[in-house]
Formats: C-alpha cells, sequence, structure tokens
C-alpha cells in the first residue's frame, strides 16, 4: 500500500505545477532538465491520464533552481515532517551585498501580491485560475524577501 495519500498527490501535483511556472514555464525550463516540455506539463497535471506521473528528484531540483526557491522540495520536506532551512548566504549567493535594488524588488514583487489580489476581490470570482496568480506573485515574493534576509545575514 502507498504511503502517500491521494490529497498529498494532488498537492504534489500542484506545487509540482508551481515550481513550473516560477522556474518560466515547460516551454524555458526544458532546456535546464533532462525532459522535454510535454514531459513536465505531465508531472503537474492531475489528469487521470498522469496521475502517477510525478516529477523525479533531479528534475525537481533543477526545477527549483531555476524557481530560485525550493518550492518542490520544500513540500517533499514538509510531507516528511521537516522543513527546510536556508544555508547561510546560498540563497543571496555567498557575497552579494544589499543594495537599493533588493529593496526595490521586494516593493514591486509585494505590489504585484496586491495588485492581483484586489483585481480577484473586484471581480467577484475566485476560480483556480485566480488562486494560481495569486500563488504565483506571492512565490516571487516570498522569493525576494528569502533573499532580502539572507543577505542582512538573518537567515
Amino acid at each position: 500500500m502507498r504511503q502517500i495519500s491521494e490529497k498529498q498527490s494532488a498537492e504534489l501535483k500542484a506545487v509540482t505545477r508551481r515550481g513550473l511556472d516560477l522556474a518560466g514555464g515547460g516551454g524555458i525550463a526544458c532546456h535546464s532538465t533532462r525532459v522535454n516540455e510535454g514531459q513536465l506539463s505531465k508531472y503537474a497535471s492531475n489528469g487521470a491520464d498522469n496521475a502517477m506521473a510525478f516529477v523525479p528528484v533531479d528534475v525537481a531540483i533543477e526545477l527549483d533552481m531555476l524557481a530560485g526557491s525550493p518550492v518542490i522540495v520544500a513540500h517533499m520536506a514538509a510531507l516528511l515532517g521537516f522543513k527546510l532551512v536556508p544555508v547561510r548566504g546560498a540563497d543571496a549567493g555567498d557575497g552579494d551585498a544589499l543594495s537599493h535594488a533588493d529593496a526595490l524588488d521586494v516593493a514591486n514583487e509585494t505590489s504585484d501580491v496586491v495588485r492581483v489580489v484586489t483585481q480577484v476581490l473586484a471581480s467577484g470570482h475566485v476560480d483556480a485560475a485566480a488562486r494560481q496568480k495569486i500563488t504565483r506573485e506571492a512565490d516571487e515574493a516570498i522569493r525576494a524577501l528569502k533573499s532580502l534576509v539572507s543577505k542582512v545575514g538573518a537567515a
């Protein structure tokens, strides 16, 4: 009997989609992984045809590298009851200094979250596409904030 529940399988598919989106999509990510765009799409699909197609660990790591944040691997760790903790300086690339660009990046990314949420609320319709847009923008803001925290040495 499998240890992973159907709910956890669906979560893995959803987090794979998030990681793939943050990595620039399948058309871009396929050039940096060992699999093609169609296969990457299958890893993120909840369709019956792809229910047992999960992202291999090496491809998950590559997607997370492209995304600039361990979206997929962190979720895998959470399923096992663990939490990833960044190695000091890993997000910033050891030696990167804090700059005005970091502040602007955080401001722009968090503003994008606010913009998308207010657009969704104004439309009065929260569907799967809206949830995906909000999640993508939030992930990008989190990535900018993590980079900032790493650069100030508080990670």
